[in-house]
């Protein structure tokens, strides 16, 4: 495959296809034509997919420059990463994980400080699950490093629906789209998260009561 390109000419570097193709063709076909060398299928997924991105890396920053670099590191990664994709019928999922993943290390490395969910909670989107109020306790009281770490303690099955549910806000459904996981199976993972996230946490609170 053909070096990736770097910098502000990420995007425009990609010469749009010469073979004909239907702007609806399925993502698995562009996928396809980018492993197989041809770069220029990769700048139809990246006009495909540049809002998704965007909205979730402004999720993540501070203001549209720091967004619009993130996004680009995420389809830089992509690119990169194109001939580790299993499945290119299913890129879309494999691009919000690789979103993701980036965004949580923006927030851990260069958002360290703040609080994970403020956002959310300045929108006055308050995290609720069922009533849960050890759960709401778990999210709204630890701050960044506290959190973090535990979360880089489970694996991306669980750490992703947990991200996605709480500091997304996104519900079920709209999970169950993304991922192509079914919403009961997302259940199941976001349960075991928080309760993996309880576990590590315990010190923490335990230690914030002495």
């Amino acid at each position: 495959m053909a070096c990736a390109p770097s910098g502000d000419a990420f995007v425009c570097c990609f010469a749009r296809p010469a073979f004909r193709m239907s702007h609806d063709a399925p993502d698995g076909t562009y996928a396809r034509r980018v492993q197989d060398g041809d770069r220029s299928a990769f700048r139809m997924l990246v006009e495909r997919y540049e809002g998704m991105v965007f909205d979730l890396a402004h999720q993540y920053t501070d203001g549209p420059e720091a967004a619009e670099d993130l996004a680009q590191d995420v389809f830089l990664t992509a690119y990169r990463r194109i001939d580790d994709l299993q499945d290119p019928d299913r890129f879309a999922s494999w691009l919000y994980g690789i979103a993701l993943n980036r965004g949580r290390d923006y927030a851990k490395n260069v958002r360290r400080d703040t609080y994970p969910f403020s956002r959310s909670e300045q929108e006055g989107t308050h995290i609720r699950d069922n009533g849960a109020a050890q759960d709401d306790q778990l999210v709204a009281d630890e701050r960044g490093d506290q959190l973090w770490n535990a979360l880089d303690e489970l694996a991306p099955t669980y750490a992703t629906p947990f991200l996605l549910k709480y500091r997304n806000g996104l519900t079920y459904k709209a999970m169950s789209k993304r991922l192509d996981v079914s919403v009961s199976a997302l259940k199941v993972r976001v349960h075991r998260a928080r309760k993996k996230l309880r576990t590590l946490l315990a010190p923490y609170h335990e230690k914030s009561r002495s």
